[in-house]
């Protein structure tokens, strides 16, 4: 048998320049992203070293934390944009930077707009200034999301230095019902193994549900890699993210595509390739997963009860536990369902897909959001948005009561003085369910965007 490698290995060797002191390497970086905070925080970098970018082919730039997503806004409808997009804008004018703006049809969340253009490649390394970059390793990239300053470095010199980490494969087995999504699958995994499993690790997701999975859910499942505390998260291409390719704008086309085919073919995991941890999940009989507490790995199904602070395996684990508790008013034993809630959110680059959409209005279609609820919808892109105007999907939750935002992050990360009211509850298809993430004394519930739009119908979890 020939010697067989992960596809992580393979990628890391093709891109090590050298080997460094202190277990480091050096890493030829193919693609570079950078959104409205983290372009404008590297520029008055760029600025004040009076230096320039090594290669400004390789870096594209749309703006998603700070626009309002409000109907009619500009870049100076928020606070924030109006101090942060100038900046961001004359940046990627001065460094000649590939700028998909405000008023560009293609503008959107960065870790949506990339892949959906074509930018983000299999076999491609990839750096950008935000955590959840390990979205694009859905399509078998090493993506990897960078502080300023190694976002700096990777920009003036189109290499980052990196420790090489360990391997871990996840492979989820079994059959999924049809109600469940891959946010459940993930919220799932996230309850039994953990925010810390990953820490040190590249995590590839495999098994029989990972390639009955639609390459929108596959995006779900590498975007939460980072909240298992992995750098990396990765999944090896196949026939799927072919298909998903070909096509779009800035894919490579004819015999540069026959390539890129081949090119997949050659970095896919091999058959026996050895990790470092492997984990089997079996998730045949899971329900529909939502948060409870106040990180991504304090997750219950739907119908379950809070747990116990005997349950918990250790003292940390304890504290966080009773945090938790404490912050969002809840006590052991008690039911998830049935809480009442005051705002529900579908969106984010966790969940702002399309299918993510269809699979809301679909649900809520001729029906009403429940009084008292506000709930927001804002598609992860113009792209889906335009397509899902097209469906009618825009007249759909309008209809029901929901409020049709523009594009970009909104309430996940809440950059553009879009708030969750002060003490709400709110049920969110994000990725975070930190201590006032979505605002002051906000209570977050990550879930699905099915068990969001049931919440908003019936005002309380459902």
């Amino acid at each position: 048998m020939s010697y067989q490698q992960t596809m992580f290995d393979k990628i890391w060797e093709m891109h090590l320049i050298k080997k460094l002191e202190d277990q480091n390497d050096l890493i030829a970086i193919d693609r570079i992203f950078i959104h409205d905070v983290c372009g404008a925080f590297v520029f008055k970098m760029l600025d004040e070293a009076k230096t320039v970018v090594a290669d400004n082919t390789r870096i594209y730039a749309t703006p998603d934390h700070t626009p309002a997503t409000v109907m009619g806004r500009t870049g100076e409808t928020s606070k924030t944009g109006k101090r942060i997009m100038p900046i961001f804008t004359e940046g990627c004018k001065k460094y000649k930077i590939r700028l998909f703006d405000l008023d560009d049809p293609r503008q959107g969340i960065v870790h949506i707009v990339c892949p959906e253009i074509g930018l983000s490649l299999p076999g491609m390394t990839i750096a950008c200034g935000d955590s959840h970059t390990c979205t694009h390793g859905a399509l078998g990239t090493l993506s990897i999301g960078l502080g300023t300053t190694q976002l700096y470095h990777a920009m003036t010199t189109s290499c980052i230095i990196a420790k090489k980490p360990k391997t871990m494969r996840i492979r989820l087995e079994g059959k999924r019902r049809p109600e469940i999504s891959a946010m459940d699958i993930i919220l799932f995994v996230l309850s039994k193994l953990g925010i810390e499993v990953a820490v040190g690790y590249a995590v590839e997701f495999s098994g029989s549900v990972v390639r009955e999975m639609s390459m929108e859910d596959r995006f779900t499942l590498c975007n939460f890699s980072v909240e298992m505390g992995a750098e990396y998260g990765l999944i090896s291409p196949d026939e799927k993210t072919i298909d998903y390719i070909q096509g779009r704008e800035f894919a490579p086309q004819g015999e540069d595509m026959d390539k890129l085919i081949a090119h997949c073919h050659e970095i896919a995991s091999d058959k026996y390739s050895v990790y470092d941890k492997d984990i089997v999940i079996d998730i045949t009989n899971i329900e529909r997963q939502i948060s409870w507490g106040i990180n991504t790995g304090q997750v219950i199904g739907i119908s379950g009860t809070i747990p116990d602070a005997k349950d918990q395996k250790s003292d940390k684990d304890k504290d966080s536990f009773l945090e938790a508790c404490s912050y969002m008013d809840l006590k052991p034993g008690q039911n998830i369902r049935r809480l009442k809630v005051d705002h529900v959110f579908i969106g984010s680059c966790a969940n702002g897909r399309l299918s993510n959409l269809v699979t809301a209005a679909d649900a809520i279609k001729g029906r009403k959001v429940a009084r008292g609820v506000k709930a927001v919808v804002v598609p992860g892109s113009m792209l889906i948005k335009q397509a899902a105007e097209t469906m009618g999907l825009d007249k759909i939750f309008s209809n029901a009561g929901f409020i049709w935002g523009m594009p970009g992050c909104s309430y996940c990360t809440c950059s553009n003085d879009e708030h969750v009211a002060s003490g709400s509850r709110c049920v969110s298809t994000t990725n975070r369910n930190f201590i006032g993430r979505q605002g002051v004394n906000v209570r977050t519930h990550l879930a699905s965007p099915l068990t969001a739009v049931l919440t908003a119908l019936s005002g309380s979890i459902e």
